[in-house]
Order: structure tokens, then C-alpha cells, then sequence
């Protein structure tokens, strides 16, 4: 594991991520809670490959998201700096949601949650979270609760 936080991240606002009124347009802020528990994941130490399915490994399990929410809170707009707070839940062996906070400077101006459900990548039926997921949600609530200490 990397001494980086693996649950605060940063992110810009580029002029592609806005509408034409200038604010975020809405589908970005899923795909970026997608790619920020992707890269914490990866902060942390996790190999993407031995999580997520391609043609070059094994992996037999996948990911599917089984319910999204998003609500802005208030608009994010060109040029924003974001900070973006990561906290994964481990809801049962094959399910787990992501809860996601952006804010900006100290404000909170959007959360998402993610919640997933962990599939055999042949036959579709309900798995384990892998271990090395499992790992990292559990890190990440004892890392949560030490700095709200």
C-alpha cells in the first residue's frame, strides 16, 4: 500500500465536463465517481487488472452497478477545483456501495453513491468480494473514522 491517501482525491472541471449554460453536465459526475474509486483502488495498492475482466487475465468476476444516485447541491462549474472524499461500504458478501462527496474548498457541492454487486463473469450468479476489495473497503472505513477523530 502507497502512503498517499487513497480517499481524497483531486479533480479539475475542463471546459469538455460542462454544458452550454457552463456547469457540469450531469453524466460527468457518475463517471467521476467511477474513476475515483478506480484510482483510490489503485492508490492503495490494488491491481486494476486483478479486478476488472479483460482478455489478458482471469478474473472471474465482475461489477455490474445495480443502482447509481447523484445530487448536486450546487453547481460546478468551469475552472472548479474539486476535492473528492471516497468512503466504500460493504453492504453483504456480494454487494457494496461507494459513497462519493465532491466538494468545493470546504463546501460539499455534490455526492454520489454507487452500489455494486459482485457476479461469476460466466454463469452470473452472486460471488465473494475479492479479497483485495475487501481489504480496501475495510481500510477505508478505519482510515474515515481515525480523521474524523
Amino acid at each position: 500500500m502507497r502512503a498517499d491517501n487513497w480517499l481524497l482525491l483531486e479533480k479539475k472541471v475542463k471546459f469538455g465536463d460542462c454544458d452550454s449554460a457552463g456547469v457540469i453536465h450531469f453524466h460527468n459526475l457518475l463517471r467521476w465517481a467511477h474513476e475515483s474509486w478506480e484510482e483510490s483502488m489503485e492508490i492503495y495498492g490494488i491491481n486494476l487488472k486483478e479486478i476488472f475482466p479483460s482478455m489478458k487475465n482471469d478474473t472471474k468476476k465482475i461489477f455490474p452497478i445495480i443502482n447509481c444516485e447523484a445530487n448536486f447541491l450546487y453547481p460546478i462549474e468551469l475552472g472548479d477545483k474539486l476535492k473528492i472524499n471516497i468512503l466504500p461500504k460493504k453492504i453483504n458478501n456480494h454487494l457494496f456501495e461507494v459513497n462519493i462527496s465532491f466538494y468545493k474548498d470546504t463546501i460539499i457541492v455534490a455526492k454520489t453513491k454507487l452500489i455494486h454487486c459482485v457476479l461469476d463473469i460466466v454463469d452470473r450468479k452472486k460471488v465473494d468480494l475479492p479479497e483485495s476489495l475487501e481489504l480496501w473497503i475495510e481500510a477505508s472505513n478505519i482510515n474515515s473514522k481515525i480523521e474524523s477523530c
